[in-house]
């Protein structure tokens, strides 16, 4: 009955829970829309005896006292999905029943601050939740009061900012002593303060309690607050030491990673990322070393999406008393220096998550003791497409995993050696790559029950990818899972035999139905499992084909070979001739080979801020390529289309930016001329062009002829980061 628009004043009648006299869960939430000055009367609930979950709304001014909760005796839960309270009184549960132990508020707007004694009617309160409650933390803090042992305190978005104003935010909140007097006093084994708004805190407040004993998860997560400088280390020191029974520690910032930070690096100069850890290396040999003390019954630590500070990190970390530490989070730690960690003790990690950090800042070292035993690792956005270009075998540092997430690292190919050092490895997640075809390294794995493939650009698998995977099914006992969804396959004559396989194999798939999306030959669009129960209409002509094939195959294999030693043996002085010429001639290009510039580029005035902004940055700064532009390069003095037909001819490739008045452009009917002089005579290597806003009618014609040359990318303001990512295959497919 939940997300509904019943109104608790009118649409339940006294009697309507009468029935269900053995309804334990009740869901009756998300139906008020907003709030009201009235007063609310909720329904009868005292027919429900059995009764352990009720979810409903909490009204402005609720009327509880003929609506039998209180002869509720096992209501264990009560949530409050959508709430409006005028004040958090002391009065506002006074008929509740004491068998309530978790109370969670979602979704609350309070117009005034809490009272003390806010929660006392619930004498058996074990866990309190409040998810985007929009009142001040500090009379959030208050409703703790009188309680002195709770299971969990989850304190997630309480702060009034996510309801004031335009945008959304918290406001900025300083932790004070005042504020945790009442928090200090609870033995309290959760405790979870998630996007508060916390942006500092005071001496003994945040880290001061009188029973740190009774921790056993701890998580301050999406807060800037740091907790290592001044005061704080201290405090921080002493804290961790009284933390004798912590399980979890979960120290997480507000670091925003954009995507397009992803595509090009966590560093600034990744190009020398192998010069700067060695140099940063020398530089600490007599460096920095930190030693971290923790509970020796810690077994998750997480301490992510945070930035260093560049000289900060230090060049050793010994981490002391984690004989017990089963999970380590450093995902999205921005840092230009990857320090050395070692275990004062046994290591018995077995999950690492370092995703979001430059993989190669440690590609190059020959042992990680983090990596040791590790059964699992999580390294998405690590720019694994770099390091594994560099021929780096990253993957010999964990011999021991299990299960490895390798994705979103713009991955297109894997050394066939790459898992050479993983036969233990079980699951393998290479999703939101760019493979177009299964990597050959798979045939490495001896042990491997789980393949991701999701989301890549897989048109076929192919069929000794096929029986490797059926085989792997059986051995382990049809239980081999491949999951698929996301890519396009291509229903053609030659996948066929693709079509059916998916069709009948007795592996687990992600779509059970086994319906993924395939193209015809005809462009048109379906599914394989459409594809499949039409087999015969769509693939009946294949075999004709095959056969016509198999005709024009011999038929030009007898004029390839009849042909050829009929014109060598009339023409033989002629044809000697003419390859001494050649081969002269490519000798000497080849002694000319050498480009002065990457990329000549083209553009009109109306793109010129989009260029000068966005385009010249991304290649010259990010990418590293040297560029000829026509406004800052090519000279006065000098006769202009002469400069141009040189600048074009010492560039490796030119780009088009074509947009609504690039037909009005003085020169760009000659550059295009010219460009398509040089690609003819061999010196060009790739015409690019990026098309912004342009009709087909102000498409220039001169294009037209040389289409087929032409490496087109449609630039789209809504999928900036596909325009980047074909214009990057475009230009780097030359430097593989």
């Amino acid at each position: 009955m939940a997300d509904n628009l019943l109104d608790l004043n009118t649409s339940y009648v006294s009697e309507i829970f009468g029935p269900l006299k053995s309804l334990d869960r009740l869901y009756i939430s998300r139906n008020m829309q907003v709030g009201t000055d009235l007063p609310v009367y909720y329904p009868f609930f005292g027919y429900c005896r059995k009764l352990t979950i009720l979810e409903m709304d909490l009204a402005r001014k609720p009327v509880w006292n003929k609506c039998g909760l209180s002869k509720l005796k096992q209501l264990r839960t009560l949530s409050f999905n959508f709430c409006f309270l005028d004040k958090m009184t002391n009065r506002t549960f006074a008929f509740m029943p004491p068998s309530i132990e978790n109370v969670y508020f979602a979704g609350c707007k309070v117009r005034e601050l809490a009272e003390l004694n806010f929660l006392k009617p619930f004498h058996s309160l074990k866990i309190l939740r409040l998810f985007h409650v929009c009142i001040d933390i500090e009379s959030a803090l208050k409703i703790v009061y009188p309680f002195i042992k709770m299971e969990e305190l989850n304190f997630t978005e309480v702060n009034p900012g996510y309801c004031d104003g335009l945008i959304r935010a918290p406001y900025a909140v300083i932790i004070t002593p005042e504020m945790t007097k009442y928090l200090r006093k609870v033995c309290l084994r959760k405790l979870i303060l998630i996007r508060n708004g916390i942006v500092d805190f005071k001496p003994n407040s945040l880290l001061s309690y009188n029973h740190p004993e009774c921790f056993v998860t701890i998580i301050f997560s999406g807060d800037r607050f740091s907790m290592t400088n001044g005061f704080k280390t201290l405090e921080l020191t002493k804290f961790i030491l009284q933390l004798s029974s912590l399980i979890t520690f979960n120290y997480s910032g507000i670091l925003s990673i954009s995507t397009d930070e992803m595509n090009s690096g966590l560093t600034d100069d990744t190009e020398n990322a192998e010069n700067l850890n060695h140099l940063v290396a020398n530089d600490r040999k007599s460096g920095v070393q930190i030693t971290f003390p923790f509970p020796q019954s810690l077994q998750v630590l997480v301490l992510s999406k945070f930035a260093g500070v560049q000289g900060t990190t230090p060049h050793t970390i010994y981490l002391s008393n984690i004989s017990y530490l089963r999970v380590l989070d450093l995902s999205y730690f921005k840092m230009k220096y990857f320090p050395n960690i070692v275990f004062n003790g046994t290591n018995y990690l077995e999950y690492v998550d370092l995703s979001g950090i430059d993989s190669t800042l440690y590609s190059g070292r020959k042992n990680i003791p983090l990596f040791k035993e590790s059964k699992t690792l999580i390294l998405k956005h690590s720019r694994l497409d770099l390091t594994l270009s560099r021929s780096k075998k990253i993957f010999s540092l964990v011999p021991t995993v299990k299960r490895l997430d390798i994705s979103y690292n713009h991955l297109w190919f894997l050394p066939i050696d790459a898992f050479n050092s993983n036969k233990h490895l079980r699951n393998l997640d290479m999703g939101f790559n760019l493979f177009s075809e299964v990597p050959i390294a798979l045939h490495t794995l001896p042990n491997l029950e789980v393949l991701i493939l999701k989301h890549n650009n897989l048109q076929t698998i192919n069929k000794t990818f096929q029986q490797f995977f059926d085989v792997r099914n059986e051995r382990i006992g049809a239980s081999f899972q491949l999951k698929l969804s996301g890519n396009v396959f291509r229903c053609s004559c030659e996948n066929s035999d693709f079509v059916l396989w998916i069709s009948k194999t007795r592996i687990k798939l992600d779509k059970p139905a086994r319906n993924y999306t395939c193209q015809l030959e005809n462009g048109t669009y379906t599914n394989t499992k459409t594809a499949a129960e039409n087999f015969h209409e769509l693939y009946g002509h294949c075999a004709n084909e095959m056969w016509l094939r198999v005709g024009i195959c011999l038929l030009v294999i007898f004029i390839t070979f009849t042909t050829p030693i009929a014109v060598i043996v009339n023409f033989r002085w002629r044809i000697a001739y003419w390859v001494y010429r050649v081969f002269k001639r490519v000798v000497e290009n080849d002694l000319r080979s050498k480009f002065k510039y990457d990329i000549y580029l083209s553009y009109s005035d109306d793109c010129f801020d989009w260029v000068k902004e966005m385009l010249i940055p991304k290649i010259e700064n990010t990418w590293n390529m040297k560029m000829c532009i026509e406004d800052r390069d090519i000279l006065a003095g000098i006769i202009r289309s002469d400069a141009i037909s040189q600048s074009i001819h010492e560039s490796k490739n030119i780009v088009f930016v074509i947009s609504k008045s690039f037909t009005e452009k003085t020169w760009g009917k000659f550059e295009i001329q010219r460009a398509k002089y040089e690609k003819y005579t061999g010196h060009l290597q790739r015409i690019i062009v990026i098309t912004r806003n342009v009709q087909v009618e102000n498409f220039p014609i001169e294009l037209d002829c040389i289409l087929d040359d032409v490496f087109l990318v449609n630039w789209s303001d809504q999928e900036i980061e596909n325009g980047w990512d074909k214009l990057r295959m475009a230009l780097f497919s030359d430097y593989s």
